[in-house]
């Protein structure tokens, strides 16, 4: 017990000068916990852009880098360019769906677009049976434009169905890694190049030769196509067969190399795009018509086309189908229209 007072005020004043220590220690301490919690909680540069997801590996993060939206975000939520995957991710894939590993000849592809969200696509080897040219007409909805139309044809799109044989379908995976859905098989792809713009905005074509929109070389289910483009807008949706000219033991691989050229193409979008480098579309250079005859373009050598006849694009819908024929493309026979394929009218 400290009964001196000169002792007693000694050890106040050791006890004031200990207490003032661990009042600053406490206050040190705590300052540089919510320092470090607001370091590590502040987000780095701009803010992600809608749609990207980072349980989802292969969405896109992408702003416009030129032109009037430049700095704005890309809409690559439901329009993304494909993505081929490296045998460690297609590994990873064929052990989410609990499917034997990766074998030779084998293609596996993300961002294939399907009942609303992205699946991860295994491809057999040669499992391509049929090749096909899409046309889909529409009026641009301005009367005396739509007239015009019904004769001149200028308002269509173009993309090229892929059907697969019998037992060599299309394995579709749930893509987001938290997606414990199960795996389904489809027989029918789509390669559909696309102008990106923002959801619910219409398709200008002036806005097209000025930086407006992004082009995806999209990959999409038949049934997604039909779902929309004939069901839900009421389109017509002609079916032009491709003509393979090879001899015969070679017509499954050529089939083949014309799915991995539309393959390879989208994927080549998808690295500009995951590199920050953005693929414009343009109206009178780049659009959907033009990119689906470069599909054939870059594995065909034509006896009757020269590399500069090539090299010109073809953009407008009445051009296609003479482009086609010139490249002994297009045989002497139609296919029924897709609406009449799934019983649809021919609107």
């Amino acid at each position: 017990m400290l009964g001196d007072p000169s002792e007693v005020g000694w050890f106040m004043k050791r006890m004031s000068v200990l207490f003032l220590v661990l009042s600053l220690a406490i206050i040190s301490s705590a300052e540089h916990q919510q320092n470090t919690v607001s370091s590590h909680s502040r987000p780095k540069g701009p803010r992600p852009c809608p749609g990207y997801d980072v349980m989802d590996p292969f969405s896109l993060n992408v702003r416009y880098s030129r032109g009037p939206r430049a700095g704005e975000c890309m809409n690559l939520y439901d329009y993304r360019p494909a993505h081929l995957l490296s045998p460690e991710e297609a590994q990873q894939y064929a052990e989410k769906a609990k499917l034997p590993p990766p074998r030779p000849g084998e293609v596996w592809v993300a961002n294939i677009w399907h009942k609303g969200k992205f699946w991860v696509v295994r491809i057999p080897d040669l499992a391509v049976e049929d090749v096909m040219l899409q046309i889909e007409r529409f009026d641009p909805n301005i009367p005396i434009i739509d007239f015009i139309n019904k004769r001149r044809w200028f308002a269509a799109h173009a993309q090229i169905r892929f059907k697969l044989k019998k037992g060599k379908e299309a394995v579709f995976i749930p893509q987001k890694l938290d997606d414990e859905g199960g795996s389904i098989k489809l027989s029918d792809l789509v390669i559909s190049s696309e102008a990106v713009r923002p959801r619910g905005e219409a398709f200008g074509p002036l806005k097209g030769n000025a930086d407006h929109y992004g082009l995806a070389k999209r990959v999409l289910s038949l049934e997604e196509a039909v779902d929309v483009s004939v069901r839900k807008l009421k389109h017509q949706i002609a079916q032009y067969p491709i003509n393979i000219n090879v001899r015969a033991d070679q017509v499954d691989q050529k089939r083949q190399d014309y799915l991995l050229s539309a393959l390879k193409r989208s994927d080549r979008d998808w690295t500009s795009y995951h590199q920050g480098k953005p693929v414009y579309y343009n109206t009178q250079e780049r659009n959907c018509l033009s990119e689906a005859i470069d599909i054939f373009d870059e594995v065909t050598d034509y006896p009757r086309v020269s590399k500069s006849q090539e090299r010109a694009p073809e953009t407008r819908p009445r051009h296609l189908l003479p482009a086609l024929s010139a490249r002994d493309l297009m045989p002497p026979y139609l296919y029924p229209t897709l609406n009449q394929e799934y019983g649809y009218p021919n609107y």
